[in-house]
């Protein structure tokens, strides 16, 4: 990425199969895959290059490729680039999310019933200049946070009305809410199972001012760290991944792995069937449509071994269609999810049927 006379202008590179000249015209054009020898290879459907174009145009700029048969392709996209005046020159590099905690008075909701945890709660993030905002039950907090869209939460346990652990559910499964950071402060001592469904940091009752200055100086210099939702968990868990589409395959595995899972992997059911006799994992994500025996007959196969009746079982499909989720729980699946998945709720539910 680089700033070219008075456009911002994005070079990517790839050393992939090529594009013929002969071809490079068609590429921007819906629905066209360059050479039908290749479907077979390269799946696509053809959309992607021509949204790029159009979405470029309509910014005012100008997308072009240049590219070798066999050594790869370079496209770059130019935008118009408007500098504000007064606005900073240094470059701007990436960095872990800061989570809006850097900005001053940044608003915290402490969702807690005791008045004097409360109140020294609040005491302390009022000395770190940020103000605390307090609400004292589980029911209706779901709104409040939708509300205030605070840059974190503190959540206690034991709530009248509602739990939460029902709370931070509910937080963990609103696209709204699930990238607010949670903070438990409980008397309940759980912190594997708190970590495991999405907290950030779990603190036991009673707290110091300095155990909660360290969970926000955590939290203003790093992202949570992938292995803390493992914490509590006896051994790197087992996933089998039954999938026979390589796109989907590289991208699940590629960050489970990253999130401490080790993987096998299975193309078909009958795969499926036979790693699960050979390998005993811990969970199994199963997709449904899939050559062969599909996801739903090996989830009804697995289910006959009496040893395999309570492993959990994941079914994922691309095509939802009204009742295919009391179809998959009827054939035995735990949870049914649909594609394309979030990868960061598929990660929640299989941390949530492992803690079972």
């Amino acid at each position: 990425v680089r700033l070219e006379a008075a456009n911002i202008c994005f070079h990517i590179i790839d050393t992939g199969i090529g594009i013929a000249p002969e071809a490079i015209g068609k590429l921007f054009q819906p629905f066209v895959q360059l050479d039908s020898s290749l479907n077979r290879q390269y799946n696509g459907t053809g959309l992607g290059l021509a949204l790029v174009h159009r979405i470029v145009t309509l910014h005012g700029g100008t997308v072009s490729v240049n590219s070798q048969v066999g050594q790869g392709s370079c496209f770059s996209v130019c935008i118009p680039y408007c500098p504000i005046e007064g606005e900073a020159k240094t470059p701007v590099n990436s960095s872990s999310p800061s989570y809006r905690l850097l900005s001053d008075n940044a608003q915290v909701l402490i969702i807690e019933d005791s008045v004097a945890a409360a109140e020294q709660i609040s005491r302390y993030f009022s000395d770190m200049g940020i103000q605390p905002i307090v609400y004292p039950q589980g029911e209706g907090a779901l709104k409040e946070v939708l509300r205030l869209q605070p840059a974190l939460i503190v959540l206690d346990l034991q709530l009248p009305h509602l739990s939460g652990w029902d709370l931070l559910e509910q937080f963990k499964s609103n696209s709204a809410t699930k990238d607010i950071p949670v903070i438990i402060i409980s008397v309940v001592d759980e912190q594997d199972q708190g970590l495991a469904q999405g907290a950030f940091e779990y603190l036991v009752k009673p707290i110091i001012r300095a155990q909660l200055q360290a969970a926000i100086d955590k939290l203003q210099t790093a992202a949570p760290s992938p292995a803390q939702n493992l914490n509590g968990l006896p051994k790197t868990p087992v996933i089998l991944l039954a999938e026979d589409n390589q796109a989907n395959i590289d991208t699940m595995s590629g960050y489970l792995e990253s999130r401490g899972y080790h993987l096998i992997m299975a193309h078909d059911g009958q795969q499926a069937i036979d790693q699960v006799q050979a390998q005993h994992p811990d969970l199994i994500v199963m997709d449904i449509q899939m050559p062969g025996m599909d996801g739903l007959e090996a989830i009804r196969h697995i289910r006959k071994e009496p040893e395999f009746g309570h492993l959990p079982i994941i079914a994922l499909t691309a095509l939802a269609m009204p009742g295919d989720r009391e179809t998959c729980l009827a054939a035995g699946a735990n949870e049914y999810l649909t594609k394309p998945v979030k990868l960061k709720h598929l990660v929640t539910t299989i941390q949530q049927l492992l803690l079972r």
